[in-house]
């Protein structure tokens, strides 16, 4: 018993290490960097989020003027991000402050989720999952940055970390108020990231088959279908911004109207798998009309080039889907040396790490499964759209989980009867 606690104790004090020293991190890093316009408009995306919020809190709601065509724009980003950067009172050194105690958080979501995975004497290996995710230099990077992927990462984690804990294991019985929580978590953080509308529910069913022992009848945490009951709580939290939007525009636009945009992006004889919006330029007619008009226009020839260009759309999800998993940044803007060594030395092994997992980890299939899911769902996500590193983000924290379960192993036969001895003498 005595080596049990104290091998807690010492699981502890390198949890508090990591966790302070992935704070001092992320602060450190979104301290240092600028927050003025130029530095953001670097990447409109954030001035975008950045002018949602701000119009919100003066009373003009979640809307910004679009500079591409002159024009306030309503519903071009879901509310969930910008109401983020609201509540930070707009401030960016305040909104970078918040997201490195989130990203940090996320790091303690992967211990706690390792815990409830690994089997066995799983302190070391769930150490070891929260230092990969604590040192990923590519989660320290966004946290300084105004774009939603800290938060969804964030709010993935925890939600992953709620069905496992609400779910039905072999040695508790379910919870359904947790399990519901996570649920909840997940179909908010949709509004966060609206491509992400399906995952709630697969990772649902995922999570009831990880949890599920062969040859134990499996309890339900809740009385009807998981699949069935985030397919409800995902259209709950999705029907006020559908509702607001059915006021503003006289239809039902369930996520945002950058959707046609970010699909011809994705899908136009200039395509190349990285977004790249100056197709704008060459399509005028964008001009007359309005915001809906815009999307629902572009979803069309999009939807017309991948008609008439089938082997062209199987190149290009190819393209996208290597662009996302690329071990590097591949943007210019990005692509620096230092950029690039730093990423490599991270990704190279950490991507060995989690196939070698994957085939010789400690881990049942199910719960490999479940880790693996929101990369799966990203992958194929990302290669019928857009490309790039950023998008695999929040798959990376689940897969420390499985990277690091190979410091998970089981004990020598030898050390299982010296340590069931010494449990065995402290009990006498």
């Amino acid at each position: 018993m005595r080596i049990s606690k104290s091998s807690d104790g010492i699981a502890r004090v390198w949890l508090g290490v990591i966790l302070l020293l992935a704070l001092g991190l992320r602060l450190g890093w979104g301290a240092s960097r600028p927050a003025s316009d130029v530095y953001l408009a670097a990447l409109p995306d954030q001035v975008e989020y950045l002018s949602i919020a701000r119009n919100l809190l003066i009373g003009r709601g979640l809307s910004f003027i679009d500079p591409r065509f002159q024009e306030r724009v309503y519903a071009f980003r879901t509310p969930g991000y910008p109401m983020f950067v609201a509540a930070c009172g707009g401030n960016v050194r305040a909104v970078r402050l918040a997201q490195g105690v989130l990203d940090t958080g996320t790091a303690l979501a992967v211990f706690v989720l390792a815990i409830l995975l690994m089997p066995g004497a799983r302190k070391k290996g769930a150490v070891g999952a929260a230092g990969l995710v604590a040192f990923n230099p590519f989660l320290i990077y966004f946290s300084g940055l105004l774009l939603s992927e800290t938060l969804f990462t964030a709010m993935l984690a925890w939600g992953m970390v709620l069905l496992i804990s609400g779910n039905a294991g072999p040695d508790r019985p379910p919870r359904a108020f947790i399990w519901l929580a996570g649920g909840i978590l997940l179909a908010l953080a949709v509004l966060v990231r609206p491509s992400a509308a399906p995952l709630p529910i697969i990772l649902a069913i995922a999570a009831a088959f990880a949890n599920h022992t062969r040859g134990v009848a499996y309890q339900p945490p809740w009385p009807l279908p998981v699949a069935s009951t985030l397919l409800v709580v995902v259209l709950l939290v999705l029907t006020p911004w559908a509702l607001r939007n059915y006021r503003i525009f006289h239809e039902l636009i369930w996520t945002d109207t950058n959707a046609g945009f970010t699909l011809y992006d994705g899908y136009n004889p200039d395509a190349t798998g990285a977004s790249d919006q100056r197709f704008i330029r060459y399509l005028p007619q964008l001009r007359l009309m309005g915001e809906a008009q815009r999307s629902e226009y572009l979803t069309l020839r999009a939807r017309s080039y991948i008609q008439r260009h089938p082997r062209r759309v199987l190149d290009l999800a190819a393209a996208k889907a290597g662009r996302t998993w690329s071990p590097v940044p591949l943007s210019e803007q990005f692509g620096k040396l230092m950029y690039r060594w730093i990423a490599g030395l991270y990704s190279v092994p950490f991507d060995l790490l989690v196939l070698w997992a994957i085939w010789r980890g400690n881990l049942r299939k199910p719960a490999k499964t479940f880790l693996l899911t929101p990369a799966i769902y990203l992958t194929v996500v990302h290669a019928l759209t857009i490309g790039s590193l950023r998008y695999r983000l929040p798959a990376e924290p689940p897969m420390a989980v499985l990277a690091a379960c190979i410091l998970n192993r089981k004990e020598p036969r030898w050390k299982r009867a010296k340590r069931a001895a010494m449990t065995s003498l402290d009990d006498e």
